[in-house]
């Protein structure tokens, strides 16, 4: 009892920090595709995309796939992803689409590696990409294959991304966005259009869209500029945790389950209006009194808390 006590204390204390800035750092996008044997050099040092485990097994090897895709022949890209798998995707202003995959099998001999190995696949079938692998149980967690894929493609296209177990980053898409990455973390910056996320953990930072962000724990979010331009829905199992610029002017309301989880710390909290409907308690802000609260931002967590605080 005295230990679940304090896990709740520790948990609560975390819930109500601000939303920590290194969530939201554009650190480069690479792919690190390298084998590793013992007592073997390793050649290859071209930098890349990596993951790093702590107990790692001796034997790694590795397979690196290359795909380019037309955006003729895929106006929409869908990408599906089994458990170890991650994925990165970044808009730009090429024409087409550029995939590179890397297969990762690791093990305590090299053919169990091999192994492994073989079991990681990117397989295509008309617009859709598909990163398979071996389900979580059938293998020992810290010998089992992994994969890794890098997406660059066209800024403006669309992408739809459906993912268990993953990890998700996404930016400088200004196409419509679609995640679904079930016990997975997503992270989103700078996306300009219509953005549907849900997954385990959520960390975005914008500052236009229409944008809905569905966790099954947290929510973090960075907010750009003083009128977010379009509409923002937050809705969180635990925190939602939001960054905002000084002299922030977007009407927003947000929804609790009591008084205490809502939290602000910034200059314009004096403004924030408080009512309780029922079982639960309205916060709202009218901002620059531009639109009515509810149809531009609304955060909610029923069995946590939302902190506003000011970069």
């Amino acid at each position: 009892m005295f230990r679940r006590r304090r896990l709740s204390s520790s948990r609560r204390e975390y819930e109500l920090q601000p939303a920590p800035e290194f969530l939201f750092d554009r650190r480069p996008y690479e792919l690190r595709c390298v084998d590793r044997m013992p007592d073997r050099h390793q050649i290859d040092e071209r930098p890349r995309f990596i993951i790093a485990a702590g107990n790692q097994a001796p034997y790694l090897l590795t397979r690196l796939d290359e795909l380019r895709l037309s955006r003729g022949d895929v106006p929409v890209l869908t990408v599906t992803a089994d458990p170890s798998n991650c994925i990165a995707v970044a808009g730009s202003q090429r024409p087409d689409w550029s995939l590179r995959f890397c297969a990762q099998g690791e093990g305590d001999t090299e053919d169990e590696a091999r192994e492994h190995l073989h079991e990681i696949s990117l397989v295509r079938a008309g617009g859709t990409v598909s990163l398979t692998g071996p389900h979580l149980l059938s293998t020992h967690p810290s010998r089992m294959g992994r994969g890794q894929l890098l997406v660059d493609g066209p800024a403006d296209a669309a992408i739809v991304i459906h993912a268990s177990y993953a990890a998700v980053q996404i930016r400088d898409v200004k196409g419509p966005v679609r995640v679904a990455a079930t016990h997975g973390r997503t992270t989103i910056l700078d996306t300009t259009r219509q953005v549907d996320a849900i997954a385990l953990v959520v960390d975005f930072a914008g500052s236009s869209g229409r944008v809905t962000l569905s966790a099954e724990a947290e929510i973090n979010m960075k907010l750009s500029a003083v009128r977010f331009d379009g509409t923002l829905l937050a809705w969180a199992q635990r925190s939602v945790r939001t960054l905002v610029p000084p002299g922030f002017l977007t009407p927003f309301r947000v929804i609790v389950n009591r008084r205490q989880d809502f939290v602000c710390r910034t200059e314009f909290c004096s403004r924030v209006r408080q009512e309780k409907k029922g079982d639960l308690y309205y916060f709202t802000y009218a901002g620059d009194n531009s639109v009515a609260p509810e149809a531009v931002m609304h955060l909610r967590s029923e069995q946590a808390t939302v902190v506003i605080d000011t970069m």
